[in-house]
């Protein structure tokens, strides 16, 4: 596949949405002969569109923090992966000038992203180790709001510095001016901030970041950097509060600022890890035969979660119980209790928690509905004052997944249009009969008046795509891109996927079980798992994938996408 079609397809959608939500055929369509005419030719009214919202829950971070991802809208997006492609090579070789980062963009084949970090978060611990060598001091940055308030122009200035003079500014041959130029278009025409969560905002800011750190000039050995925290090992205060100078005037010629709050100059010795982290994988090694152990574990991960509240201790526990198998009954009802518990008290967990309910009853524990139904009402009504996606969105992927019906209170909730995320699931959730008191009709008056190239325009195109509301046909088809879109079955949204998707997502089971299912080699080296109920529901699907010169993370998009259908498929490709 080309970057371009790499871009779309596995570039585009946040990763942190369920995985229901896809790209591929958006990327076939554009690929095609007339998709790729189609998205040249086609014009929003005012030259812009909006992208879709979405929140995503941070956990930990005393269950206060958000951070506000975007979907953008196809036509935008493809417009700027088709201009980043054609000059990738550039783009990627400024976004990798630094010495110090470790959130370098690589271009990954074979990846469940088409672009990520040169490091991965696992190992950043031991990359903080060997910068601090021999130092007394590490000088800790965090810039304010990075992406919120990234200025599109600063992104063209990293590209082309000529366009920081008066006689540049409107100069179109520039690739920075057509990348600013289409930033702004993919979000109503605004200049300050970059859509969060594609790979093509990543790309760029990074680029931006690239050129603040080739401008310091310090010893590449003795600096680190993880997307926007900056971390100095040096020899004295004085030496840490020169180098906070000279960042801040790097800021300063993009527009930047430094977070106060997180500016520090810390003495060394220092732990670069988290302490509860090791508590947590100490005390999940203990046998899980008896209900004692399962409460015991649980209170000291609560209690941890009192001493380290910015920190994401509860989802992390749940985590390491993936090598527990199905608990017995007394066992499981303990751990079902805490396991609501944390859901409901560490945003940014649900996820996770999901996840594990589903792991433990694909491998034949059977999970308590009732109570899982008021959890996910608490959790709907939660969102309303809270104003996060994510954990809404996760639930009601779980419902559907497993037929879990939702209280009439949480479907009457969801009737109110906030999300276009969350109403694509509830509209899907309703027509499977799972969503008593959900009122469609509420939602399509919501829409009727939205257009197509508005902060709505993935729900407005779902609910006709899936016929979840029919009576909104008419505001697609009057939308050239979108009706030709529907017209060749694209789709962003899938209504059937195998029942153990949300664990082989990223985000779900950890990623040495879900390489121990894929990978044979792996399995045989993993106690236990070639005998587990959903490792041999995974081998039956994977007979009909080809595995040869696979990567793992390919065959779990393949396992995922192989039962999605693609008319798209049949049309004349440029590839």
């Amino acid at each position: 596949m080309t970057i371009y079609g790499e871009l779309l397809a596995r570039g585009y959608l946040p990763k942190e949405l369920p995985p229901a939500f896809f790209s591929d055929d958006f990327s076939r369509y554009a690929r095609t002969v007339a998709g790729r005419a189609m998205l040249k030719v086609y014009r929003p009214p005012s030259n812009f569109t909006e992208p879709v919202a979405y929140r995503l829950a941070l956990s930990g971070q005393s269950g206060l923090a958000t951070r506000p991802l975007a979907i953008p809208h196809p036509w935008a997006f493809a417009s700027l992966s088709r201009v980043v492609a054609q000059n990738f090579q550039r783009l990627l070789r400024k976004a990798g000038a630094s010495k110090f980062s470790r959130s370098r963009p690589v271009y990954a084949v074979g990846q469940h992203r088409a672009i990520r970090t040169l490091v991965k978060p696992a190992n950043l611990s031991r990359e903080r180790a060997y910068v601090r060598a021999g130092a007394t001091h590490v000088l800790k940055v965090d810039i304010s709001q990075f992406y919120p308030s990234l200025y599109t122009h600063a992104v063209g200035w990293a590209i082309d510095p000529q366009l920081r003079q008066r006689k540049n500014w409107s100069n179109t041959a520039l690739l920075g001016k057509q990348v600013d130029q289409l930033l702004m278009n993919m979000q109503g025409k605004v200049s300050q901030g970059v859509p969060i969560g594609n790979d093509l905002s990543f790309l760029l800011a990074e680029m931006v970041l690239s050129q603040v750190d080739r401008s310091l000039k310090v010893q590449a050995d003795r600096a680190y950097r993880w997307f926007d925290d900056y971390e100095f090992a040096c020899g004295s205060r004085a030496e840490a509060e020169d180098i906070l100078r000279r960042l801040n005037r790097a800021f300063d010629t993009f527009r930047l600022r430094v977070n106060p709050k997180k500016t520090r100059v810390v003495d060394l010795p220092l732990p670069v890890g988290d302490s509860w982290q090791d508590e947590l994988r100490t005390r999940s090694k203990t046998s899980f035969s008896n209900a004692a152990n399962m409460v015991s574990f649980f209170d000291h991960a609560f209690h941890l979660r009192s001493d380290f509240p910015d920190d994401p201790v509860l989802m992390y526990a749940m985590g390491t119980l993936f090598k527990v198998r199905p608990p017995k009954s007394d066992v499981r009802r303990v751990a079902e209790s805490c396991i609501t518990q944390a859901v409901l008290a560490e945003p940014g967990s649900a996820q996770k928690a999901f996840a594990l309910l589903a792991f433990w009853e694909l491998n034949g524990a059977a999970f308590d509905r009732p109570l899982l139904t008021e959890t996910i009402d608490k959790l709907v009504k939660l969102h309303e004052y809270r104003g996060v996606s994510s954990d809404v969105a996760w639930a009601l992927a779980f419902c559907i997944e497993h037929r879990v019906s939702l209280s009439k209170r949480a479907g009457k909730n969801l009737s109110r249009l906030e999300d276009d995320a969350v109403a694509v699931q509830a509209l899907h959730a309703s027509s499977l009969g799972l969503a008593p008191g959900f009122a469609s009709k509420a939602i399509e008056n919501d829409l009727k008046n939205e257009s197509c190239d508005g902060p709505h325009w993935l729900v407005l195109y779902e609910s006709v795509r899936q016929g979840f509301i029919p009576g909104l046909a008419s505001v697609i088809t009057g939308n050239t891109l979108l009706s030709d879109m529907l017209a060749k079955g694209v789709a962003f949204y899938r209504t059937y996927l195998p029942r153990y998707a949300t664990l082989v997502h990223p985000g779900g089971a950890p990623e040495w079980v879900v390489k121990a299912w894929l990978d044979a080699e792996a399995r045989k080296r993993s106690e236990g798992i070639a005998e587990q109920a959903i490792a041999k529901m995974i081998d039956t699907d994977l007979e009909s994938v080809e595995r040869e010169d696979k990567t793992v993370s390919d065959l779990a998009r393949e396992l995922i996408d192989m039962l999605t259908e693609h008319p798209v498929l049949g049309w004349e490709m440029y590839e």
